[in-house]
């Protein structure tokens, strides 16, 4: 699947990663004004809501939530949430997943499905600090994380800045947090924040 950039009124980049940052949104923005596409509509997190629900949770928050087809199921179900994505008007805060401006400690429970790989590499840390920021103390996550170059294109450009080995997604996720990886037939990555006692607290 391959489509062209179209103009966007984005502010100008202030910096050169502000730029890299930019021309990345540039690609979802083409992709959700695209006339009859489905893209951002995969919902990879339906086969883990019951992992989702295991906690019982009151407040999930989706990071990278694409057309926010998750949160609404989740809501049908009877658990309230909220999805992030800095592109798709569809979600409920449009802000990059780096920096979202919500309130510290409001899920319970933290989710994000094969969006990680979209960050650019000088934004995963970031993101995975600010994922703990906003789960409440030793909250739980559930993440997936494809570790292949995308299929789609924009401009002749895939939309997986970051492609690295399962490994290097787990080494970065044990800065924040406590996770192991995926059991046999299942891609979903399940664990807990590290307390707020730095970011390598117990």
């Amino acid at each position: 699947m391959t489509t062209t950039l179209t103009p966007t009124t984005t502010p100008a980049p202030t910096t050169p990663l502000d730029a890299k940052r930019a021309k990345e949104r540039a690609k979802y923005l083409a992709l959700a004004n695209k006339p009859g596409t489905t893209y951002g509509s995969s919902n990879h997190g339906r086969a883990a809501i019951p992992l989702i629900q295991e906690g019982k949770p009151r407040f999930v928050v989706d990071f990278g939530c694409g057309r926010n087809d998750l949160v609404r199921e989740l809501r049908r179900l009877g658990i309230d949430g909220l999805g992030v994505d800095f592109a798709f008007p569809e979600a409920d805060l449009v802000r990059p997943m780096h920096a979202t401006a919500l309130q510290a400690g409001i899920a319970d429970v933290v989710t994000s499905f094969d969006a990680l790989e979209h960050l650019l590499p000088e934004d995963v840390d970031l993101t995975l600090a600010e994922m703990r920021r906003v789960g409440v103390p030793r909250g739980r996550f559930i993440f997936s994380i494809c570790t292949r170059p995308s299929t789609t294109t924009v401009a002749g450009e895939g939309l997986h800045p970051t492609v690295r080995p399962l490994d290097w997604w787990l080494e970065r996720i044990a800065r924040v947090g406590v996770a192991s990886k995926p059991k046999a037939g299942s891609r979903y990555i399940v664990g807990r924040f590290k307390s707020d006692g730095g970011c390598c607290g117990a």
